[in-house]
């Protein structure tokens, strides 16, 4: 018989620093309408808290203490794990990724294989999904998959969507279990889309004044995110459209009702995440959206570790929408 794999722990760690709607990092915000006649700043309703790193403060640490609490709840040690799947973004360096940086900081054995995965936002779920089927396939047998984010850092304030971002990290352990079993995936891309969600180096302008984001620490321009009009009008319809038709055929798939299903998607948005209530209709629909806001690749980490003793379904389904542009869902059978 084939062995199962599935999550035998979880954990998540934020900043301390709090940025509530009336910080002044919101002062300079478009609030003209866009093509669409939409103030983009409005679309992004539901948000109360999002957590911030302090200068000096680095993501990677959050990474290994949300690595930390996977493995204790999972009961093991670094020692026990065979591979580390996930990413950090905006990493230090082009490449490496500072996820090898956290394999030093755990202390991880050198046979670790290190996986970067450079897919956001669906580094995590991708992750899952490699480290699970290492396991089926006798090639592993535990699995560490942990994800972070400061995109905090490289958000150009003058965007609407950056009024939705916060700093956090997330981790989980795969392996051997007949719990939280990773079942099915499913992913639909529009690569036509490519440009529409990116982050790279480019100049911002404020004021009639234009500036190359420089880092605070280091001096050096540093990359910022975008989403161009293309990318907004993709959030908007595409990526709307997709969320709830790639969850229903991932759920039909493996004839698995709505309401036996526990949700869990991308927050930035609660305009989107009613929507897509309403459209799967899942019996829990689980989100942090107020105490954290958009997290990008570390909210389903950080989500899944929040909730995972919580859930009472017979199944979880999280769905990531990402840049590129796709969106993937994986089912958990709880």
């Amino acid at each position: 018989m084939t062995q199962t794999a599935g999550i035998l722990g979880a954990g998540y760690s934020v900043p301390n620093g709090v940025r509530r709607n009336d910080d002044p990092a919101y002062a300079s915000l478009n609030q003209n309408r866009n093509a669409q006649g939409v103030i983009e700043a409005a679309v992004f309703r539901g948000l109360d808290r999002r957590r911030v790193l302090a200068k000096g403060e680095r993501i990677e640490d959050h990474v290994v203490k949300a690595a930390d609490l996977a493995l204790g709840k999972a009961g093991l040690e670094p020692a026990d794990i065979d591979r580390l799947y996930g990413y950090i973004t905006v990493p230090e360096y082009l490449t490496p990724n500072s996820l090898y940086h956290v394999h030093h900081l755990l202390g991880l054995p050198s046979e670790v294989v290190v996986v970067p995965i450079n897919s956001e936002y669906s580094n995590f779920l991708l992750g899952v999904v490699h480290a699970a089927e290492a396991v089926e396939a006798g090639r592993a047998r535990n699995s560490l998959v942990a994800c972070g984010a400061n995109w905090t850092g490289h958000m150009d304030y003058t965007k609407g969507h950056a009024v939705s971002i916060g700093d956090a990290a997330g981790a989980a352990v795969v392996g051997p279990s007949d719990r939280f079993v990773v079942l099915d995936h499913l992913t639909q891309t529009a690569s036509s889309q490519y440009h529409g969600l990116t982050m790279t180096m480019r100049t911002l302008h404020l004021n009639g004044l234009t500036l190359l984001p420089v880092d605070p620490v280091t001096g050096l321009p540093t990359p910022t995110y975008d989403m161009t009009q293309t990318g907004i009008e993709d959030l908007g319809g595409l990526v709307k459209d997709a969320v709830a038709v790639v969850a229903l055929d991932l759920l039909k798939r493996n004839d698995v009702d709505p309401n036996q299903v526990t949700l869990m998607t991308h927050q930035g948005s609660r305009i989107l995440m009613d929507h897509w209530n309403e459209r799967i209709k899942p019996r829990e629909y689980l989100d942090t959206l107020a105490e954290h806001g958009n997290m990008t690749v570390a909210t389903y980490p950080v989500n899944l570790a929040y909730y995972l003793d919580e859930i009472t379904t017979e199944y979880t389904l999280i769905v990531a929408v990402a840049c590129g542009l796709h969106v993937t869902a994986l089912l958990l059978r709880n």
